[in-house]
């Protein structure tokens, strides 16, 4: 007798754990962060959510996934670089999932590409695993992976470099680093 209301409590769980596994919005289980980086997020998750990559404001695809694809499989990298590399992509998906709206019809692309950029100076600078850290050859890894034309012509990128290489020179002691980085503050102001 035990045993048999053992078995119909299992059978129970067990159709409750379905019924719960498909109620869940295929959208909302393709948002979630993985502590090893990967891509897809920008894919499945991030533009599936706000199709942004066709408005005035894109992001998703044709910056945060094009930018993901080239960080991780650039093979330049220290080991410290490699871990700044991998920590920051982790903790960008993880910060932009809290600020992509419920319903796609409440998609605002201006503020998620805005959000999406203050973001990036968080993780970029966050603490144990700073770009500010990092030796000259990851820098010169880092330049090479940014196209020009996204490092100076876009005003949220501007922003965006401009406040991680104040908050770099505020925590370096001088050197090379430091010398570059008061070039390109003095070239983006």
């Amino acid at each position: 007798m035990h045993a048999h209301r053992l078995e119909v409590s299992f059978r129970l769980i067990g159709y409750l754990a379905v019924a719960w596994l498909l109620s869940i919005d295929p959208v909302a289980a393709q948002c979630s962060s993985s502590q090893t980086p990967s891509c897809a997020i920008y894919d499945t998750c991030f533009e599936k959510t706000c199709r942004c990559e066709n408005s005035q404001y894109p992001y998703f695809i044709s910056y945060g996934k094009k930018y993901c694809d080239r960080f991780l499989t650039s093979a330049s990298w220290s080991p410290a670089g490699a871990t700044w590399r991998d920590k920051t992509l982790v903790c960008l998906q993880e910060r932009i999932l809290p600020v992509l709206p419920d319903s796609a019809a409440l998609c605002d692309c201006k503020a998620l590409k805005t959000a999406a950029f203050q973001i990036h100076v968080a993780c970029y600078t966050q603490p144990g695993a700073s770009v500010c850290d990092l030796g000259l050859n990851d820098w010169v890894t880092i330049y090479h992976i940014i196209d020009n034309r996204d490092l100076f012509s876009d005003p949220d990128s501007k922003a965006q470099i401009l406040a991680v290489a104040h908050i770099c020179v505020n925590n370096r002691s001088d050197g090379p680093i430091k010398v570059i980085l008061n070039k390109i503050i003095d070239s983006l102001q």
